[in-house]
């Protein structure tokens, strides 16, 4: 290859933005009449299909080019041993490193190192082929001895150099990310993502030489032309007049309105002198990072677009837009980057696919040729030359296909099959693609686009309104801007469970068996939820509905931004920096925006109750876990214990008593008086203060009354927002953990909460042009029978069609699109972008119905409590013991399998195996599976 890559085109040239659309034109067939829009059967549920195809929870599919390796697990990193025999991949999630032969695809094994814990990225042979180095998200750098026959085997676990960034949670860990050896082979450069540094490691002597200061989030390293570079996510450090929003404990220079970052940049450290000389101003969120002859590609995730850097110079020389069809709005997530054959490969996670350019004078030096399919979220990419083929780690690989559940039968015991699928059940995936010719790269490049609906969404044109003449206003209007009947939009966002955990025995009002349901997977069902079956009754039940993300980081995220930024979905199971559920991270912020900015943009106006808030202050002192100096935490629970259900504000008690008096049945004063706050400028101003987010201490009757007193003063003022956001999060409960509600207590609390928002809507005088979007934010805390993102929702309306069944395959990213289409709004990202704006429209009637909604009263008390320590014994008690050293300060942060399998047994009783497991379970067998100990956060 030309050292100054003054390369030649190859003999076909490859295709330009303009030929691509003539392959969507091309393609233009007539849709058969069992397919959607997309060309999809729209009965489709997510998994696999009879075609071999993948269904994603996110409105795509797979079809992905070469030869596929399924494992457990979520691939972050991914290196090739020198000799080009083995490849190694960095397995979160698993916790492991898959070794495997490059020519076969076999897994010779899976090195599971105790105490080792997978990063978001980092992983690198030594240049002799005997050494491989990994990073662990919790500081420490694994070094791995490579044997005759490539397996590895644990040399040491090195701790790196502590942080001195203050973070709850956080401290001291340095989370390192990537890794570079130098072309002499002698020195290891780690970056320190926490430490905002790089560090430079003595391979030969296993010691820390010195640590040098580079920008925010460092987290590529790449070696080349006597100097390291070094990617920073977060920018350059802030200056005083800077504004700024938190992450980790840096501060990021952000953006004023949506607080997300707005600088990237990369450093340039001289390695004779060890020390940074420049720093490159690059496109935000620069991750993966490739040398190749005199210069360096830099993937700016959070910018689609690719920096080209001199690197004689150091200066950005050139700008690769990545525009994988046209008028692309913000959405491929560039995060990875290799050469083959003179031609630029850029992963694109959020694509599902890798994009080719060809390198050269003509066209400017840079032409783009086509698309090559792979599996879900491809995030590194290893060249093996000599076989002529891409090695691709693919993070989200199939989805939530693993095993059933995580329980495998001990020796001895007869084997069970589990029924139920949990949205954690990662299946991480590898592909190995032969390098295409001119010819498979144009089928690739189809083939992408149908999987990603982007053929289907160049037939449509419904982008713009169009036409002089204004039509009349219905439920879904055929073009975008035209009007609905529709002027105020209600979202409630709940948490965390399954379809069949709630409906797996629905019934219709004759009580005939109705919707694809479970019974045996039921644990809410009609005793404990009367107002969801009977909304799902009296309006429509979903019984095809899935959550995009996996976990409420994840969830809130497609929520609120149609869209999950590279750094959160490398980080996803380390979360070694933040657990940025409700936001609280710059890093997490798309540059694309928010929801309600979208609404706003377009003179809507926006309320929000306390979804994606991330603070909460009780008589203005921060609201968080304070041990109660009258309860004794029990031997080996740490502090600090939530004993009695106590917090620095009180206890759910004192918060189920304001809510007497919030309703007017108790006369007082309030405890105290919450407030709620977010770092997201454009979110903060439209909050309502008095509705606490996300806190399971607080029942959501209390959330319930703050709202209602708020909509009776928009009725008596005729202001009702167009667009309400709403969280009512009891459903997530917390186990048996003594001080708080039974899990049946929690989730009919949160039942009865839904009820009333309806019935006090639906009785108002916006009823007659309100609609009413309901789904939980991810479906972790349960299990299905079909996959673990299915889940529950509504679409209350006049205009909803009554007492049917709806099957049609929707994703939250459907209910988004709607919601935007119905306020004459435009997509934020590519994932919204391509759904059909009207795929929802089986769900209305242009016939309204008016008759409102009458909430059901709660059939269990809803203060029932869960047993004190005192009066639990046998695995009853073990659980709580076990339950009480977890944290339950955020949603996610206890190990969800134990909080599952508690909700559990505290629902169905101790003699009742979850799903799957070949019994009942104590905390020590399950802890024992793990690999782990039970209290890990």
């Amino acid at each position: 290859m030309n050292r100054n890559l003054l390369i030649q085109l190859p003999p076909k040239p490859g295709i330009l933005i303009l030929k691509l659309l003539l392959v969507f034109f091309l393609l233009f067939t007539n849709t058969p009449a069992h397919c959607s829009d997309t060309g999809h059967d729209p009965l489709r549920q997510v998994g696999r299909q009879q075609d071999g195809t993948i269904v994603l929870p996110t409105n795509r599919i797979l079809k992905p080019a070469g030869r596929q390796v399924e494992f457990e697990g979520r691939p972050n990193g991914i290196a090739l041993s020198p000799d080009s025999t083995t490849v190694a991949l960095l397995n979160a999630a698993k916790n492991n490193i898959i070794v495997m032969d490059s020519r076969t695809g076999e897994i010779k094994q899976m090195f599971a190192p105790d105490g080792f814990k997978a990063s978001s990225n980092g992983i690198v042979y030594s240049k002799d082929g005997k050494f491989l180095f990994a990073s662990q998200s919790d500081g420490y750098l694994l070094i791995a001895n490579v044997l005759s026959d490539n397996t590895l085997s644990l040399e040491q676990q090195l701790a790196l150099p502590l942080s001195k960034i203050h973070y709850p949670g956080a401290d001291y860990n340095p989370n390192p990310i990537g890794l570079a050896v130098s072309d002499d082979g002698k020195t290891l450069y780690i970056a320190l993502s926490r430490n905002n540094s790089l560090a430079v490691f003595d391979i030969s002597t296993r010691a820390v030489l010195k640590e040098i200061a580079v920008g925010n989030v460092p987290t590529g390293v790449v070696v080349g032309n006597g100097k390291v570079y070094v990617s920073n996510r977060g920018g350059r450090p802030a200056r005083q007049d800077d504004f700024t929003v938190d992450s980790s404990g840096t501060s990021i220079v952000a953006d004023p309105i949506s607080g997300g970052a707005i600088t990237g940049s990369v450093s340039v450290v001289d390695i004779k002198t060890n020390q940074q000389i420049t720093s490159i101003p690059v496109g935000l969120h620069p991750s993966g990072l490739l040398v190749a002859g005199k210069r360096l590609f830099v993937a700016n995730s959070n910018s689609d677009n690719v920096s080209v850097i001199d690197i004689e110079s150091d200066k950005v020389i050139k700008t690769i837009s990545i525009k994988p069809f046209e008028n692309a709005l913000f959405g491929s997530s560039p995060n990875a980057l290799a050469i083959m054959d003179n031609r630029l490969v850029v992963s694109l996670g959020a694509g599902n696919c890798l994009a080719v350019y060809a390198l050269g004078h003509r066209f400017g030096g840079v032409e783009f040729q086509g698309l090559i399919p792979t599996g879900w979220y491809p995030s590194g990419i290893a060249v093996d030359n000599e076989k002529r083929q891409l090695l691709v780690a693919n993070t989200k690989g199939v989805g939530a296909l693993g095993p059933a559940t995580i329980w495998k039968s001990p020796a001895g015991s007869p084997p069970t099959k589990g029924k139920g699928h949990n949205s954690m059940a990662y299946m991480g995936s590898a592909s190995m693609i032969e390098f295409p010719d001119y010819h498979t790269l144009q089928a690739h490049t189809r083939q992408t686009l149908e999987n990603n609906s982007w053929i289907a969404l160049s037939r449509r044109k419904d982008a713009k309104k169009t036409g002089t003449k204004k039509p009349d206003p219905v439920p879904l209007p055929e073009k975008t801007g035209d009007p609905s009947v529709f002027k105020h939009v209600f979202y409630i966002i709940k948490e965390n469970r399954t379809y069949d955990q709630i409906f797996g025995d629905f019934k219709d009002k004759n009580k005939k068996p109705k919707g694809n349901g479970d019974p045996k997977l039921v644990q809410f069902g009609q005793d404990v939820t009367p107002n969801h079956h009977a909304l799902a009754r009296q309006f429509m039940l979903f019984d095809n509905l899935y959550d995009s993300g996996s976990i409420s980081s994840e969830g809130h995220q497609w929520i609120t931004q149609a869209f999950v930024v590279d750094y959160l979905a490398k980080d996803l199971t380390t979360y070694a920096r933040t657990y940025p559920f409700n936001g609280g991270d710059a890093l997490v912020y798309a540059p694309s925006g928010f929801l309600w900015e979208n609404a706003l943009n377009l003179g809507k106006s926006v309320r929000v109750y306390g979804e994606y808030a991330n603070g909460l202050t009780a008589n203005g002192l921060e609201m968080g876990p304070w041990v109660n100096p009258t309860v004794k935490p029990p031997a080996k629970v740490k502090a600090p214990w939530l004993g009695g259900g106590v917090t620095n504000a009180g206890s759910w008690a004192a918060f189920w008593q304001d809510t007497s008096i919030l309703a007017g049945e108790e006369t007082g004063e309030l405890h105290v008086k919450l407030r709620s706050s977010s770092d997201i400028p454009s979110l903060d101003r439209l909050l309502c203060r008095e509705f606490p987010p996300f806190n399971t201490g607080i029942p959501d009757q209390y959330r319930v009354q703050v709202w209602m007193k708020e909509f009776d003063r928009y009725v008596a003022d005729n202001n009702l927002p167009n667009l309400s956001v709403m969280l009512i999060c009891q459903d997530h409960t917390q186990g048996n953990l003594p001080g708080y509600p039974t899990p049946e207590a929690m989730v009919a609390d949160n039942d009865l909460a839904l009820g009333r928002i309806v019935e006090k809507i639906s009785h108002s005088p916006y009823w007659k042009n309100s609609i009413i979007f309901i789904i939980e934010d991810d479906a972790q805390n349960g299990v299905d029978h079909v996959d673990g993102h299915r889940t529950l929702g509504f679409i209350i309306s006049p205009y909803t069609r009554r007492e049917v069944v709806n099957s049609n395959y929707y994703t939250q990213l459907d209910i988004t699109r709607t919601i935007e289409h119905i306020l004459g709004l435009p997509p934020m990202t590519q994932m919204d972008m391509a759904i059909d704006p009207r795929a929802m429209k089986a769900v209305f009637t242009d016939k309204p119905d008016f008759t409102p909604f009458k909430a059901k009263p709660a059939r269990i008390p809803l203060d029932t409590m869960n047993k004190p320590l005192t009066a639990m014994k046998g695995l009853e008690k073990e659980w709580a013991l076990a339950m009480a050293e977890q944290n339950f300060s955020k949603p996610d942060a206890a190990d969800e399998d134990m909080l599952n399998r508690v909700i559990w047994y505290t629902v169905k009783g101790y003699d009742t195996p979850y799903p799957g497991d070949p019994r009942v379970l104590s905390p020590h067998e399950l802890e024992s599976e793990h690999g782990r100990k039970i209290d890990d956060d």
